[in-house]
């Protein structure tokens, strides 16, 4: 990977003790930040605090909940009195419990408004709790979508109207912060083999989804964490200093599918 300059900046990653958000926040320490691993576990983002240490990097723990509000300002506040700054904001825990794959006819109230809650409208707490911070660093946020914006998945639809929701808190706050120096991007990741993917299903299970999957992306695969955490790298870079409200599908092409036409060509005669 290539090496960016990220000396001091220091950068919260939310929901960073495994997948995603972990090898974003390793990859950030890699490159010279001192990263704040957050997790509703305390354990599992001191683990990952650890091995970044071991690395050579520079990172603190954090509990971060999601579903409770008042997690954000907590958050903030203890990273603000530990270094007196915050750089960057990684928008990236999501509560999965909450937006479980069901049909949109059978989504109850109870289900909508719990994941609404948690993974939109605490998502926009935290940014706006943020926001002092971040204008005073002239920072950069970073939002995790998916590519499943741009293509309906059966069972997902509310996971995928919050996502889309997202990707429009990416753009407006791109151009009303933009006066305050404040950048804002979004990745949107397709389909990622994940360690907790990895330590979830059985091999054999896991190599035949690999392969369906195969399938549906030119390029032949499905992607790693890593690939996502490089490009993160780079967003937060001053390389990237005139990048805002920027939405970035890095997916192998699953969105742009090659699609067989559906009728053989006849063979001349």
């Amino acid at each position: 990977m290539t090496k960016f300059c990220l000396d001091d900046k220091v950068a919260i990653v939310t929901g960073s003790s495994r997948g995603i958000g972990k090898e974003i926040a390793i990859a950030l320490a890699k490159n010279g930040a001192h990263v704040v691993v957050t997790s509703r576990s305390y354990e599992r983002a001191l683990k990952v605090t650890e091995e970044i240490i071991k690395q050579g990097g520079r990172a603190m723990s954090c509990s971060f909940d999601l579903e409770d509000h008042r997690s954000g300002k907590l958050l903030l506040e203890t990273v603000s009195k530990q270094f007196n700054r915050i750089d960057i904001l990684v928008n990236n825990a999501i509560s999965r419990d909450s937006i479980s794959p069901c049909p949109f006819s059978k989504l109850q109230y109870e289900n909508l408004a719990f994941g609404m809650t948690t993974n939109l409208t605490n998502t926009i707490h935290l940014t706006s709790q943020a926001y002092p911070y971040l204008k005073t660093t002239k920072g950069i946020i970073i939002n995790i979508g998916s590519v499943i914006v741009n293509r309906h998945m059966a069972g997902l639809l509310l996971y995928s109207v919050i996502k889309g929701a997202i990707t429009q808190l990416t753009k407006g706050l791109a151009s009303e912060w933009a006066d305050d120096g404040i950048r804002v991007n979004q990745i949107n990741p397709g389909f990622i083999e994940t360690d907790s993917m990895v330590q979830r299903y059985p091999e054999k299970i896991l190599q035949d989804y690999k392969t369906k999957l195969q399938l549906y992306h030119p390029l032949g695969r499905i992607g790693k964490s890593r690939e996502i955490a490089d490009l993160a790298v780079y967003m937060v870079s001053d390389e990237a200093r005139w990048m805002t409200g920027t939405v970035v599908d890095i997916d192998g092409g699953y969105s742009n599918q090659r699609i067989p036409f559906p009728l053989q060509q006849e063979k001349q005669t």
